[in-house]
């Protein structure tokens, strides 16, 4: 497994819609809508659906092709947690609106907007290393969780410690920055990525979660070494895993 460049990662980032190939601007493949859009506060309550946004790695399986809708956030219900994949990752099921389709995607493709958050990605405020900041992991909103304990035979108390053991996400996993959704901070990256663009990227390593975690929005963040750097809140979509060594 290779790792991105510090310029690849400046350049390719999912809030980037177009960047430079030569002297000519080109659509950046990992442009997300999502990464610009403005989500405002629900007035619906979080108890039998929520509100989730796709990355647009989920086109990969055709039978998703309804799920990435420019950024827009989709309702979806009946959430189940369907285990571990074989990359390792999480996966979930559930029901869009009121369609009776169930769809099945793993955790590093999928965001979740609590009800009383409020996502801004005004373009005069928003820096690229804090996009992901504001979203909600499916595995640690207390709300999603209990839909998915709704439509499962194990209790509460089981299914978030079958969650957790799954969790892929552990202290001591090696990773690597997930080109377009990872952005070194500030001026960190700046500097970086200005001395040493075509330059690889550091491996990391997840060190453990992070401090902040506890909070109404189960947003799920963990403390992760890249080289000598340590960044306090990586989102897991903003990470690689590696397998193989």
């Amino acid at each position: 497994m290779t790792t991105p460049s510090w310029g690849d990662i400046q350049r390719y980032h999912c809030g980037v819609k177009w960047c430079k190939r030569g002297e000519e601007s080109v659509l950046n493949p990992f442009y997300e809508e999502m990464a610009t859009r403005r989500y405002n506060y629900s007035a619906s309550p979080d108890t039998n659906a929520c509100r989730l946004v796709f990355l647009k790695n989920v086109l990969k399986d055709p039978r998703n092709k309804t799920l990435v809708r420019y950024g827009r956030f989709i309702w979806c219900r009946n959430l189940q947690y369907g285990g571990r994949n074989t990359q390792g990752l999480r996966e979930i099921s559930f029901t869009v609106d009121k369609g009776q389709k169930r769809f099945r995607v793993a955790e590093n493709n999928v965001l979740c907007i609590p009800a009383k958050t409020f996502v801004n990605n005004n373009r005069y405020f928003r820096y690229k290393d804090s996009t992901f900041k504001a979203f909600s992991s499916v595995f640690g909103y207390k709300n999603t969780m209990s839909m998915m304990c709704k439509n499962s035979p194990l209790t509460r108390v089981e299914l978030e410690q079958k969650v957790a053991d799954d969790n892929p996400h552990k202290p001591g996993t090696l990773v690597s920055a997930r080109l377009g959704y990872f952005y070194p901070t500030g001026k960190i990256g700046h500097e970086a990525s200005s001395a040493h663009p075509e330059c690889d990227h550091p491996y990391g390593i997840i060190l453990a979660p992070s401090v902040d975690n506890n909070d109404y929005a189960g947003r799920e963040f963990y403390r992760v070494q890249f080289g000598e750097t340590i960044y306090e809140r990586v989102h897991p979509i903003q990470m690689e895993i590696i397998h193989e060594v």
